[in-house]
Formats: C-alpha cells, sequence, structure tokens
C-alpha cells in the first residue's frame, strides 16, 4: 500500500510541508512554524499568541568584551527563502539570514541558515541550523541559542522529562499575578489560586524539570483529547555544550518545550560563547526531532511517552541522519570511529590496574585537563566504559580533538595529551589508557562519594509551604524550592560539625548551606601519630559553586590569612536552580605536618559572608586526606599492565635468505621467499620457537586438498615450505614454496611483506590450483605480528577439493609447558617424548595416547588427546602457552570468524602437546589413515570446487601475541588474564581483499518466535544465534565453508545487530535455543559499502503440528543434558575430573555396554529423569568376541485416548551423526521401520565431542499404530562395524496432531465441490478461511449475515462454540464461505 508523497506549497506569506500524516505551516521567508496540523487538529501550536511566537529559533548574544550572562534576545527570522530538496520522499527548505557590516551593532554577525525536513510517511519533521561567523568580522559573545516551541494550553496539559519525571501540570495562567506569588526569582511561582485546585500551593519552576545532557534524550507533552503526543527528540548531543553533566532546560509550563543547543545554566559565564577578533567560527546545531504521535484510545494516551522513547532509539539508530543535505551535516561514512580501554593505576588500591567501569570518555576540542566542561564553540563525542573500561565511540566529525575522561569513584580528570586527529572513514585504537587520579598516599579518610554530585548527601524536606507533588519522596528531592532555607532551621545556633568516624554523611552533611553572614563547618579526625617534618594532603572537590569564596583553616578558626582560599568562585547558580552540581571544581591543599598533632584535629572550612542566600557552595567529596608518601613506609610494587613497550620504529632487514621484523620488543625471522617463520625472538629467549625442528617445520600455513570427485577429507597435504605435523603424516607430502616475497608496507608505524606462489596449468596434479599470498605484519610497539592470506581460484582452472588449511607454530618444549584454552581449560602438559612408544601407549586411534612413562610422573596413567582441547568457533577467540622462566606467553588471536567455516558452533583444534598452537581457518575435517572419519563435521566440510567456479577467500588476520611480567610478584596465570584483553584492530591490512569497516555493512532486527500452543503472544528469541551466511537452503550455513559467515547473539529482547559484514549476498539464518529448528528469511540480503540494513520484527514458526504430549532433553542442539557417564579410571585426564566438559574424558562410548549389559536402554516418559537415565550418545555395544553390535532404545509412553483416523508427529533432533542409520518402528519390533538412512561422518563420539551437524526429523506416526495406555517407540541404531558409530539426540517430542481432540481441520471434500457447482461457483475463486475468536457462551451454532469488508459482497459465516471439545480451548473455531445470499449452498460439517 503506497503512502502519499511529500508535498510542498509555497505561498506569498507562507510554506506548508505535507505528507499526508501531518501538516507543518511556515512563515515565508521569517521561518517561523506558524502551524502544526495533525490528528484532526488543526494547529498544535498557541493560536491566541501571535504567529512569531510559536515555534521559532532564538539566541542571546552581546558585544565582545560584555560580562555575565545576558545580552540581546533574537527570535531571528530568515530574509530569504529556498528550497534546497524536493522530491516525493523529502522536502528540505532554507531559511537564511545573511549578515554584513551595515547591520554591526544591531544583529549579531553571523550568517544564519534554518533547515527544516519532512521525510515520506514521517511522523514528524526534523530543523537544524548552521551559525557562520566569518574571520574579518567583529567578534561577539553568544550565551544562548535554542529551538522552541508553545503548544495549545487547552489541549496540552500532561508534560513528560522522564520516566519518573511526568505530571499534569498547571495552565500559564496560573503564574499570573491574580493568581500566583513570585517568589525569590521570576521562575519561581507560588500557585495560589490556580484554575484547577489540585495545583493549589504547589510551586511551579521550569528549572525543577532541567536534566543532564547525557538522559536529555526526548520529553514533551501530552493530549488527552484527542490523544496525541508531541515530543522533541535530540538522537546525540554532540552539538552541545558544556558535555555529558551540562544541565538544559526541557519541557515547562506555558506549554513549552524547547531544545537547549547553548546555554549557560549551571555554569554561568564560564559557557558562553566569546568569539576572539579574527577568530572564524561555524557549528551546525542539529538536526533535532520533533515527533508527533496519537493512539485511538483515551485511556492509553500516557503510552505515547512509550512510543516516543521507541523513537528516539529508532533515531539514534539513524544517527547521523543521511538525509541532510548541507555539507555541513557529515554523514557516517565522513566521520571516523575511535576505540580502547580506560584503566586506573591506584597502587593505594590495587597493585593491578583497575578497570574503569562506568567511565565517561569523550573527545572535545584539545585543551586543558576538564576543560570539555566549558567548551562551547566546538563538537563533543561521549560515551561510557564497559565493565572492563572498553570504549567505544563511533561516527566523530573530524577534527582534532584531545581525550578526555572522568572516572566514578576517583576524584579528578583525565586527558590525553596526544592530540587526536580524526579522518573521515577512520578508525582509531587507542590502545589501553591509564588514568592515575591525585595522589600523595594513603587515604586517612573521605567523606562522600567523588561523582561530582552532592546526591549523596543530606537533603532536607522542603517547607510544607513550597513544594512540588511530583517530587515528594521522588529520588530527586533536591528539586523542591527553597531547600537553601533549611540549613538555618536545622543548624539554628551553630554551623554544622562533621566527626569522621562518627557522623554519616548521608545524615550529617548538608548539600550546601544558606544563610547571607556565612557558615564555617568543622570536620573533627583524630590522627594517631604526626611527622612534624612530613605533609599531608587535603583535597576538595566542589560540585558547584555561586559568587563563593571557601577558606581552609587547619586546627586554628582564626588564623588571617587562611591557610588556604579559593578566592571568589563560581556562577554556576545551581542552589537556585535546584541543581546538584555544576561545574566541577577540584583543590589541593598542602597541610604542613607542624600545623596537625597527635590526637584531635579539626579542619575549618569557612563560606565568606554573601549578598544573597543562592550564593555558596555545594561540596562533592567534601574532603580526602591523604599522607604524602613520604610518610608511607612502603611502596606497593607496580604491575606494568603491558608487555615491553619501546619507541622504536618498524624495521625490515632483508638478507638472501631471510627476511626479518623488528620493532624493538620482538624480532620475527621468516625465510625467503618461502615465508615460513623460522624463529621469534622476544624477552630475551632467542627463538621462542621450536630450534630442535627443522627450519621449516616451526611456524606455516598449510593446507590439505585433492582432486575434483575425491571423496572423503584426505588429499594430499602440503605445508609452504614443509608437509606435515605429525610424523603418520609422512606420506602423501607435497612441499611447496612461497616463489616470489615483496615489501607491500614500509615505514616506521607499520610493515607488511607478501609470499606468493602463484599456479599455471604445467603444475596440474602437482600443487592445488591456487594462487597463494601469505601476509605479515608488524606494527610498532605492537606486542606481537599479524598473518592472513589470500587464496584465489580462476575460474578456468582445475576444480578440486579443499578440506582444511590453517596456520600452526610449534614452540620450544623446553620452555613452554603451561596451556591454556579458557579460563578453565588449562593446565600443566605432558611433553611430546611422552607420546612416543617407549612411553605412551596408543589407543583407540592415533591421536590418543595413554601414558605410562612420561618424563614427569604426575601424567602418568592420563590419556593425551589433542581433541580434548577442541573448541567451538563461537569461544575459538585465545589460545596458547605460558613459559614460567623467563614469564612469557604465546597467544593465538582470533577476533572475528568470519572466514571460519561452518558458524559458530563449528568445532575446531586449537593448542596441544608439541608445544602446538594453531588456527583452523577452514575446516578441520581430516581423516586419517588409521581410523575412519576424524573430522567434527567430515565431508559435509569439505569444500569443493565445481567446473568454471571461481572463488577468492581472505582467511585472518590472526594475531601472534607475545606478553610477559614485569613484576615478580605476579603469577604466570596473568599472561592469561591479559591475552584475553587483546583486540583486533581492523585498518591496516593493506590487502583491497581486506575490507575496512567503511567498506562494509550493518544489518539489525528483531527475532521473535510464534508457537501459539506455548503463548498467543510473539516470544522473544532471547539468546538466539542470528548470522548472515551465503544464500542457501535453512541451515545450510552448518555446512558453508566457501563465504564468509557473520553471526551474534540475540539480547533478551530478541534485538540483535551483525556489524561489519562484507559486501555480498547473504540469507538471514537463525536457531533458538530452546526450540527446535532453523530460520532463514527467505529474502537474499545484499550488503553495500556503509549500508545500515534494519530487517524490524523477523518472525520465527518452529515446525509444530499440535500440542506436545511428550519431551525428552533440550532443543539445544547438543547432548550435554544428558547423562554423562564417569570414565574408565584407567583411561582419565585429570582436567576433566568433576569439570563441566566432562564429556571429554576418553572412551565413554565404551561404558554403555558397562552401563547396560544385559539390555538397552529403556525410557519411561513421566517417571524417567533424561539428565539420570538417558545416555547421551546411542552407540554400539561391544561383544565378547570385539564385534559390536546395534543398540535398540525405548521410550514408553501413554495415551489416555487415542483417534485411529488421527495422526500424531515425533520429531527427533540429532546432535551429530557418524556412519548411522536410525530405524524408528512403533509398537512393534516386527513393522517395518521409518529410517534415517546411512547419515553422518560426524565422527563426534571419537572427538569427545557434544555434537556435529544439526539433524532434525518429522516423522507421521498414523493414529492407528497407537493405543489407548501404553505405547513404545522402538529406536534402533543399526550399523555396527566400529565403537565410534551411533548417534547423539538433542532432543526427542512427541507432537499431537490438531485434528486430534484439540484443534480443527478444514477439507475440500466431495459435498462441497457438488455445493459449489450447484450454485454455479468457480472453484478457484471461493475463500475459505479460519477465524480465531474468542469463546462466546453459546450451546448451539448460528449464523451470521454480514458483507465482504473488501469487497462489499454479502456473506454468511457459521460459527461453533459449543463444548465438544472440537476448539481450541478458550477459542472458537469458524469457517467462513463468501457467497451470494440468494444462492443456495450444501456445507458439510463432518470434517469440522
Amino acid at each position: 500500500m503506497s503512502t502519499p508523497r511529500v508535498q510542498l506549497l509555497i505561498e506569498d506569506q507562507h510554506v506548508v510541508m505535507d505528507n499526508g500524516i501531518l501538516q507543518v505551516t511556515l512563515s515565508n521567508p521569517g521561518g517561523i512554524v506558524t502551524g502544526i496540523q495533525y490528528n484532526g487538529i488543526d494547529n498544535l501550536l498557541q493560536v491566541l499568541d501571535v504567529e512569531t511566537n510559536r515555534g521559532y529559533w532564538d539566541l542571546v548574544w552581546s558585544q565582545a568584551g560584555s560580562t555575565g550572562t545576558t545580552g540581546t534576545f533574537d527570535v531571528f527570522e530568515g530574509t530569504t527563502f529556498r528550497v534546497i530538496v524536493e522530491n516525493e520522499e523529502q522536502v528540505e527548505i532554507s531559511f537564511t539570514r545573511t549578515w554584513d557590516p551595515s547591520l554591526e551593532g544591531k544583529f549579531v554577525s553571523l550568517n544564519l541558515d534554518k533547515r527544516f525536513i519532512m521525510l515520506r510517511n514521517s511522523s514528524g519533521f526534523y530543523s537544524y541550523a548552521i551559525f557562520e561567523h566569518l574571520a574579518d568580522w567583529p567578534p561577539f559573545n553568544l550565551p544562548q541559542t535554542r529551538i522552541v516551541f508553545q503548544l495549545r494550553k487547552d489541549k496540552f496539559h500532561y508534560m513528560v522529562v522522564a520516566d519518573n519525571r511526568q505530571r499534569l501540570m498547571p495552565l500559564p495562567d496560573d503564574r499570573q499575578p491574580e493568581r500566583g506569588e513570585p517568589l525569590d526569582f521570576p521562575e519561581a511561582v507560588l500557585l495560589v489560586d490556580p484554575v484547577e485546585p489540585e495545583f493549589k500551593g504547589e510551586v511551579d519552576d521550569k528549572y525543577q524539570y532541567s536534566c543532564e545532557n547525557k538522559d536529555l534524550h526526548v520529553h514533551g507533552w501530552i493530549c488527552f483529547d484527542p490523544p496525541t503526543g508531541f515530543w522533541q527528540i535530540t538522537p546525540s548531543s554532540e552539538f552541545r555544550s558544556g558535555g555529558p553533566l551540562k544541565q538544559n532546560l526541557t519541557s515547562h509550563v506555558g506549554p513549552y518545550t524547547l531544545a537547549m543547543f547553548l546555554s549557560a545554566h549551571y555554569a554561568g559565564e564560564d559557557l558562553v560563547l566569546k568569539l576572539n577578533p579574527g577568530e572564524p567560527w561555524k557549528k551546525v546545531f542539529g538536526p533535532v526531532f520533533m515527533y508527533l504521535n496519537s493512539v485511538v484510545d483515551k485511556d492509553n494516551a500516557i503510552s505515547l511517552w512509550d512510543d516516543a522513547k521507541e523513537q528516539y532509539l529508532k533515531e539514534v539508530h539513524c544517527w547521523p541522519y543521511s538525509f541532510p543535505a548541507s555539507e555541513d551535516f557529515p554523514c557516517s561514512d565522513e566521520r571516523g570511529k575511535i576505540s580502547g580501554r580506560l584503566q586506573v593505576q591506584d597502587r593505594y588500591i590495587s597493585h593491578e590496574c583497575i578497570a574503569a567501569n562506568d567511565a565517561y570518555v569523550g573527545l572535545a576540542p584539545p585543551g586543558d585537563v576538564g576543560s570539555w566542561q566549558r567548551e562551547c564553540k566546538g563538537y563533543q563525542f561521549w560515551t561510557k566504559t564497559d565493565g572492563d573500561g572498553s570504549f567505544c565511540i563511533g561516527d566523530i566529525r573530524t577534527g582534532d580533538y584531545n581525550l578526555y575522561a572522568w572516572i566514578p569513584g576517583f576524584i579528578g580528570d583525565y586527558r590525553n595529551d596526544t592530540v587526536i586527529t580524526v579522518t573521515a572513514g577512520c578508525e582509531i585504537d587507542v590502545g589501553d589508557l591509564v588514568y592515575e587520579p591525585p595522589r600523595d598516599g594513603p587515604t586517612v579518610w573521605e567523606i562522600g562519594i567523588p561523582d561530582r554530585s552532592a546526591a549523596e548527601f543530606y537533603i532536607p524536606d522542603p517547607n510544607p509551604k513550597y513544594i512540588n507533588k511530583l517530587f515528594i519522596n521522588h529520588p530527586d528531592r533536591f528539586r523542591q524550592y527553597g531547600l537553601w532555607e533549611r540549613y538555618a532551621d536545622l543548624y539554628p545556633d551553630g554551623d554544622l560539625v562533621y566527626e569522621v568516624g562518627l557522623s554519616d554523611y548521608k545524615k550529617d552533611w548538608k548539600k550546601d548551606d544558606g544563610t547571607l553572614e556565612g557558615t564555617t563547618w568543622q570536620i573533627k579526625f583524630k590522627l594517631d601519630d604526626v611527622d612534624q617534618g612530613g605533609a599531608f594532603k587535603l583535597r576538595l572537590a566542589l560540585a558547584t559553586a555561586n559568587v563563593a569564596e571557601l577558606q581552609v583553616r587547619i586546627n586554628d578558626p582564626e588564623i588571617d590569612p587562611p591557610h588556604f582560599s579559593t578566592g571568589e568562585i563560581g556562577h554556576d547558580n545551581t542552589i537556585a536552580r535546584h541543581g546538584v552540581h555544576g561545574l566541577y571544581r577540584l583543590y589541593n591543599v598542602d597541610v604542613p605536618g607542624t600545623t596537625l598533632v597527635e590526637g584531635d584535629n579539626t579542619v575549618f572550612l569557612t563560606q565568606t559572608p554573601r549578598t544573597s542566600p543562592l550564593q555558596g557552595i555545594i561540596k562533592l567529596t567534601a574532603a580526602s586526606v591523604t599522607r604524602s608518601k613520604s610518610l608511607y613506609l612502603r611502596e606497593a610494587p607496580q604491575l606494568h599492565k603491558s608487555s615491553i613497550m619501546s619507541n622504536q620504529g618498524v624495521q625490515l632487514h632483508i638478507q638472501e635468505r631471510y627476511v626479518v621484523m623488528d620493532n624493538g620488543i620482538l624480532q620475527v625471522t621468516l625465510s625467503k621467499p618461502e615465508g615460513i617463520v623460522t624463529g621469534i625472538q622476544y624477552n630475551g629467549i632467542s627463538n621462542l620457537l621450536e630450534v630442535l625442528n627443522d627450519e621449516s617445520n616451526r611456524g606455516y600455513w598449510d593446507l590439505v586438498w585433492s582432486k575434483e570427485g575425491s571423496t572423503g577429507t584426505t588429499g594430499t597435504s602440503y605445508v609452504y615450505e614443509i608437509a606435515f605435523l605429525f610424523n603418520w603424516f609422512h606420506n602423501d607430502v607435497s612441499r611447496i614454496k612461497g616463489e616470489s616475497f615483496g615489501v607491500v608496507v614500509e615505514n616506521e608505524e607499520q610493515v607488511e611483506i607478501s609470499f606468493t606462489r602463484m599456479w599455471d596449468p604445467s603444475l596440474e596434479g602437482k600443487l592445488a590450483p591456487l594462487n597463494i599470498d601469505k601476509r605479515f605484519i608488524m606494527l610498532r610497539n605492537s606486542s606481537g605480528f599479524y598473518s592472513y592470506a589470500i587464496y584465489e581460484h580462476f575460474e578456468e582452472w582445475p576444480a578440486f577439493n579443499l578440506p582444511q588449511t590453517r596456520i600452526v607454530f610449534k614452540l620450544r618444549k623446553d620452555k613452554f609447558h603451561c596451556m591454556a584454552v579458557a579460563d578453565n581449560r588449562q593446565r600443566s602438559m605432558p611433553l611430546p617424548e611422552d607420546r612416543l612408544p617407549e612411553r605412551g601407549e596408543p589407543l583407540a586411534y592415533p591421536e590418543a595416547v595413554l601414558l605410562v612413562n612420561p618424563v614427569e610422573d604426575e601424567f602418568k596413567g592420563e590419556v593425551d588427546d589433542k581433541y580434548q582441547y577442541s573448541c567451538e568457533n563461537k569461544d575459538l577467540q585465545v589460545h596458547g602457552w605460558i613459559c614460567v622462566n623467563p614469564p612469557v606467553g604465546f597467544w593465538q588471536i582470533t577476533p572475528s570468524n568470519e572466514f571460519r567455516s561452518g558458524g559458530p558452533l563449528k568445532q575446531n583444534l586449537s593448542s596441544h602437546v608439541g608445544p602446538i598452537s594453531l588456527a583452523v581457518s577452514s575446516l578441520d575435517s581430516r581423516k586419517k589413515r588409521r581410523s575412519s572419519a576424524l573430522g567434527l563435521r567430515w565431508e559435509d566440510m569439505v569444500l569443493k570446487l565445481k567446473p568454471g567456479e571461481p572463488w577468492k577467500k581472505v582467511f585472518g588476520p590472526v594475531f601472534i601475541y607475545l606478553n610477559t611480567l614485569l613484576d615478580d610478584e605476579n603469577e604466570p596465570q596473568w599472561l592469561w588474564e591479559d591475552a584475553k584483553e587483546q583486540s583486533w584492530p581492523y585498518s591496516f591490512p593493506a590487502s583491497e581483499d581486506f575490507p575496512s569497516s567503511e567498506q562494509r555493512g550493518c544489518v539489525n532486527g528483531r527475532l521473535q518466535v510464534q508457537d501459539r500452543f506455548i503463548s498467543d503472544y510473539c516470544i522473544p528469541g532471547n539468546g538466539a544465534y542470528v548470522g548472515l551466511a551465503p544464500p542457501g537452503d535453512i541451515g545450510s550455513w552448518q555446512r558453508e565453508c566457501k563465504g564468509y559467515q557473520f553471526w551474534t547473539k540475540a539480547d533478551p529482547e530478541g534485538y540483535f545487530s551483525i556489524n561489519d559484514i562484507r559486501t555480498g549476498d547473504y540469507n538471514l539464518y537463525a536457531w533458538i535455543p530452546g526450540f527446535i529448528g532453523d530460520y532463514r528469511n527467505d529474502e537474499v540480503i545484499t550488503i553495500t559499502p556503509g549500508c545500515d540494513l534494519d530487517l524490524a520484527d523477523v518472525i520465527y514458526k518452529p515446525p509444530r503440528d499440535g500440542p506436545t504430549l511428550w519431551e525428552i532433553g533440550i532443543p539445544n542442539r547438543s547432548a550435554a543434558e544428558f547423562y554423562i557417564p564417569d570414565p574408565d579410571p584407567k583411561y582419565i585426564n585429570k582436567l576433566y575430573v568433576n569439570h563441566p566438559d566432562r564429556f571429554r574424558q576418553y572412551g565413554l562410548w565404551e561404558r554403555y555396554a558397562d552401563l547396560y549389559p544385559d539390555e538397552d536402554l529403556v525410557y519411561t516418559v513421566g517417571t524417567s529423569d533424561y539428565a539420570k537415565d538417558w545416555f547421551f550418545a546411542q552407540v554400539t555395544r561391544k561383544k565378547d568376541d570385539n564385534s559390536y553390535q546395534g543398540t535398540t532404545w525405548q521410550i514408553k509412553f501413554k495415551l489416555d485416548n487415542v483417534q485411529n483416523s488421527g495422526s500424531y508427529q515425533l520429531r527427533l533432533a540429532l546432535a551429530t551423526a557418524n556412519v548411522a542409520e536410525l530405524q524408528v518402528r512403533i509398537n512393534s519390533l516386527e513393522t517395518n521401520p521409518w529410517s534415517t538412512g546411512v547419515i553422518g561422518h560426524d565422527n563426534t563420539i571419537a572427538r569427545h565431542g557434544i555434537h556435529g551437524l544439526y539433524w532434525l526429523y518429522n516423522i507421521e506416526v498414523p493414529g492407528s499404530e497407537l493405543v489407548e495406555e501404553d505405547n513404545t517407540i522402538f529406536l534402533t541404531q543399526t550399523m555396527a562395524t566400529s565403537p565410534f558409530q551411533g548417534i547423539m539426540f538433542s532432543n526427542e517430542a512427541f507432537h499431537v496432531d490438531p485434528c486430534i481432540g484439540l484443534g480443527f481441520k478444514m477439507e475440500w471434500n466431495e459435498i462441497a465441490y457438488v455445493s459449489c457447482t450447484i450454485a454455479n461457483l468457480n472453484h478457484e475463486n471461493l475463500c475459505m478461511a479460519v477465524l480465531i475468536q474468542e469463546v462466546i457462551c453459546g450451546d448451539y451454532a448460528f449464523v451470521i449475515q454480514t458483507k465482504n469488508p473488501l469487497s462489499g459482497i454479502p456473506v454468511r459465516y457459521m460459527q461453533r462454540s459449543d463444548s465438544n471439545g472440537e476448539d481450541l480451548e478458550g477459542y472458537a473455531g469458524a469457517w467462513l464461505y463468501d457467497w451470494s445470499v440468494s444462492e443456495i449452498l450444501f456445507l458439510d460439517w463432518r470434517h469440522g
């Protein structure tokens, strides 16, 4: 259904924008919004006021050199009107006022361009303004600019600023002298005779509804008749002044709603924009969105606020907007991004760096420490850090910035001294930043919380004569009027005295004082010992100040001059404006030891006499006292949270046979031109790689390939220079070498080198038909190096199979003994010698060895098998080895799975005995000579290129990260913790085949589940795995290996966002824990550079035919919830004793025969417990002659009644299968079975997995095969030539078909056919439908005559609402036949 286009009507005095939803009228050429027509209201704006006072931009300006925050008020009107954009989708119009010298002194020396935008199908309009001052124009001050709308007072009575700040509001008439009494300042009025008596005795003051920039996103008004909302939405604070804590006005009585862009409120003259002579300036304020919404039900009008909040989130998602036409508003592609991690180093709290959790981190124009809170000329970009201090700020305008931060719980400000230049499309990773709070020694005492606010201190109850009912028992109770006067009531005779150790700052420290005569507060504290020659520090952090002077005296209240004075500070006016903070000020006061005494001491804090009750200070951390470190007897050891730092640029040394990359931290040596990593020098170790190996067997890329048509997962293995990892692979080896070496990038910041091997037809049958380009990268000051490879196959080249490719490093066995794969999977490891025949006993396959005589006795009796350390792609991010002496970590970090095959659940090898560390970039589906299928996905995961098929793929980059300890007091375990915190930068690979972030796209949406047998409503896809993979069938992603995949997990509401997607065509796939089956969106999604696709709500409907009668297990694609037996004590890995991954023990398949020696498993629904009674794998049974036989499991269940003509569904979800056939029989072993056929080569059982490929089978069970009472399902696994054949179930569910008892079923039958023929109706045009509606009490069927709402043709519909059990519980089924009432039809109800 098409929507009306946007229209622009230009009249002599007015301009009208109309998109069919609303009309906006503006004066021409003034650009004043004079009318907004919406939802049947001819004008939402105040029609009783003059046109120029309805919707407008204004500013306040003054001459250069003026002081204060006042000036000339100017509702600036345009002198020229222009149409910028006009088409069916968008209108953008401009109203400009251009300055010239003839206007000096009359108007502010600014070119002003007000823009208004209306989009198609958008319930609102946008506005922004461009202010420009040229260098040769007169300078001036600009205290304020904003956009204001005055709404109709007869319509809009309910105001909303936040979830807990919304209420019915007084009328503007109530503030007039005859109805209101002005209080200490004009904004505050006591309502003595309001129009509505409910407001009598309340105070109204617009400043009570102020809000911090960080929370000032959406606010506005609601009209109840008709239910209509008017909202101002500000999706970004980049153009606001003063940073995230700056407070601004919102909405207030009028009814007014406004967006403040620049103001001096809560800051004073410090935030007045002052241009200097010769200073050019240009800034874009906005866009902001004026959003209108409505509902039908008047009782639901308050829900408009919730809708407005949702609209805000949509606007944020679209920011920066793509539609503003001004070149001064850059789109996302023209902006940059910065990321990093902020930590705190305070050795008096912790020896280690502390994550700066919830810190405010931002970019603002270069300036002094903390200057961001006074900055008003440029743009600011802020975010909050996550739990480990990481942060990311996107969509930053180009320019120069400093990075600033402050951290709740720590005093002071952080500023990074380096000026950061943001350019279009840049992605800057600043790494770890460390803030060292001002500290001279341990804290003796502290009052309050270092959070830049006085909210934690004592807030008194207001004078009952001056209340705002909204703020009674409210978190923001400080917003009540007149709290400053309560100080004298609470302290009538003496000032505040606070005793450290006895007083409670929540009760005994007031947020401000409010007398005119000045006050002196006392802090009393004890010192056990005082070094008269030492020093202390008193730190005072002030949340705000207003024309105040704070004097500090120690132990002598009369000393003059005082020990310290701030001088007169502040014009924040926070006290009068009901705030709890303004500008932050930090003072460090030296306290000589000679001024202190052992025992009782007192700090006197005097706020000198004043001329107004609104002068004073609000104390934040009123005081903290620390001893200087000269008094601290022992300094804590300092941990350096980085490896080794060097200022050396990256150097490249090219020799005849080798290439060396060196950045002063490590050296990496590679053979030339082969590109084998032969040496890694780091932390005093000449080579971390195994020096006993041949150079070609230390660090390399390898692959396995076979000719087209080959089956299985084997082939010719070659390493780029070497052949194989394991000795039993020594045949079928084809060594290849890089043939060309090239330098791609070489400068002080980065080296990237390339080793290539080109294929040509003369190599057919000898080498895989691939051009291969291996790349290695080293960055300045980076403790590691990167590697990636580009594989390319041309369409005219021979087809082939590619089962595997990876990068492998073999480390020194005399150095690296401790391996870590996960937090709970790390241990000391055996030596490779322990696997040799004289020390180890091979078990059922070569990878598994029983250690019978290891070098280290601690490993005796254990099994070593590399597959016990496999990991799912989603969790395989970092793994490696630790050397204890010297402490060194060697880690492979894979920060993205986009180039891995098989999706997030595909399992791959990680690190294992060698010591070996590898990154499997493609498939781990090899089959070895001495066992059957050993890949966890086997041939399903072999990449098979067809004749004429071109292919190109980039594997990596992966990061080889090295770290060390610089502090002997730290454990080697820290190396693992540090390795997990590294991140992958995306910007530096030089290959055009590796796209940067701006060359990629983004997809987001929400996944929901529709299952009417669980809920009438859609269920959020909480924890769902959602991904993009090449187009294919449902579930094809788990077998996909040629392209790229991008996965994420949905949040609890089902929302997902997938970023940095390579361009190309994809399907969206998903699966949801707790629901069987797979989701696939049928539409092909095309990703283009910079795209941001919103798929909105996508709905998954799990396979379902009726209610579930019983279910075994959990639909989670895993068998982990089933019974995992204890291992045979002869074959254990100590790591997995009492471990969540106990299924990784060797030989568990043999335990089935021990547990079921005579009979196979029998599971009784309603009695058995699948966690105890369902063996995790249906495996073969080993017989006495060492042969194997299949097994038959039974599921016993009861049915109270059975309709023989109906049907049931048995759904079997398999977590894995390996050369298995599952046969299903119902109630008799003699019947012909349903069969899967022979399926699977996952080999999960042998490789200690708990899942492989997911299989889902839907089996229809005729009712005739079931009986009332006891029934049995026989599950037979027939294949039995190996102990590793079998299946693992994910879950089994038995559903009743809805035609049986609990649903409805329609059938186009003979009588229906005859009826239509008699009536001369076209059968194809007959409309049949099922209606679901609430049951209406009635005992019989009836007929309703009505009309088809679309065609207008009369219809009848017959409804049943009896109690015969044929309808859904709580609902009635209805059959609708569309026919002419003059004709007779015969309806057959037999199949209802």
